[in-house]
């Protein structure tokens, strides 16, 4: 329309419909785009967009509204409320580069999941790029109420008890990872894999090391007795593994360090009647398709892009009922700003 006053030129239905300007897609047009690099690549996206909705957008374009749509979202707001009382971390190596494609190595990406106990599922409460778990206990103690925390579940990795455990939490190592690290130690005491046998089907045999969360879960208030034995049978059976590791130090300090934590779950059954997860894999298998991304799709990343990636994959991955959402919310926030 023209204003014949003052010559001006005026677009009413854009206002109207609230249309940004100098912007060639809308938020409505570009969330399938972002919603499936959380899954493939920026190129691949940008193309199956075009091959189903026929709208032709290019990878940088979804690259730079997906990194605008991680700067507006923070999810890990409001978990103070929260009873979290479960606390599970882990991490695995990713490739880092930095301007212009420099090759920065590996470093750890890590993260933390929160549960609110038996029978409630975890959920993602933290990432963390090349960042020591020091600074990420503090991270944590500001995002949640880590004094109601009860447990903590790892896979053993260095530094993770020293500075994430309270004086109210234990500590539960993954009995899988407890078996599977064994070997590597026998090893490193120069022992060959034939050699290693008896000492890993001695280890296997611990009462602890046989059970499973299905066992766990069937026991029954009158079960209390069998469980005591069990208890007996499995420091009984650590107690023959530490005698017959006497000539290999390094799987025997393994072993010393590995008693305590990786049965912690008779005791709190013991005590609260509740069967504990044993394993970190079930838990991993979700970040399965995370990793995967990121290691054979992204390949190298930034530190910052791969965070902002991550705060994506959070809502498309681990919580897709807030994805849709946070994309009906902008949406309404776009409407109301113009």
């Amino acid at each position: 329309m023209l204003d014949r006053r003052n010559g001006r030129s005026l677009t009413p239905l854009v206002k109207a419909l609230a249309i940004p300007e100098q912007v060639r897609f809308l938020e409505e047009a570009l969330e399938p785009g972002i919603g499936l690099c959380a899954h493939v690549s920026y190129r691949r996206a940008a193309g199956e967009v075009e091959r189903i909705g026929g709208q032709a957008m290019s990878h940088t374009t979804i690259h730079r509204r997906l990194q605008q749509f991680a700067r507006t979202h923070d999810p890990f707001t409001g978990l103070k409320d929260k009873r979290f009382v479960w606390l599970l971390v882990d991490g695995t190596k990713v490739h880092l580069q930095g301007t212009k494609g420099k090759d920065m190595g590996q470093a750890q990406m890590r993260w933390a999941l929160g549960s609110a106990g038996a029978g409630q599922p975890f959920e993602p409460v933290g990432f963390w790029i090349d960042t020591h778990w020091k600074s990420i206990r503090k991270d944590l103690a500001q995002r949640l109420d880590y004094a109601k925390l009860q447990v903590l579940f790892s896979d053993g990795e260095p530094g993770i008890a020293e500075n994430l455990l309270s004086n109210r939490m234990r500590h539960q190592r993954c009995v899988w990872h407890g078996k599977r690290d064994f070997p590597y130690l026998l090893y490193a005491d120069d022992l060959k894999k034939a050699d290693q046998n008896p000492f890993i089907d001695q280890l296997h045999t611990i009462a602890a090391m046989r059970m499973s969360k299905a066992q766990l879960e069937k026991l029954r208030p009158q079960d209390r007795p069998l469980v005591k034995q069990l208890v007996k049978q499995t420091q009984q059976g650590f107690e023959q593994l530490l005698k017959s590791l006497e000539p290999y130090p390094k799987a025997r300090v393994y072993i010393e360090n590995l008693i305590k934590p990786v049965s912690t779950f008779f005791a709190w059954w013991l005590q609260k009647g509740e069967a504990l997860p044993l394993t970190s894999n079930a838990i991993e298998s979700a970040f399965s398709r995370v990793c995967n991304r990121v290691k054979r799709v992204g390949r190298r990343w930034s530190d910052r892009g791969l965070l902002k990636w991550l705060t994506v994959s959070f809502y498309k991955i681990f919580k897709p009922d807030l994805w849709s959402f946070t994309i009906v919310q902008n949406r309404f926030s776009n409407e109301q700003s113009y």
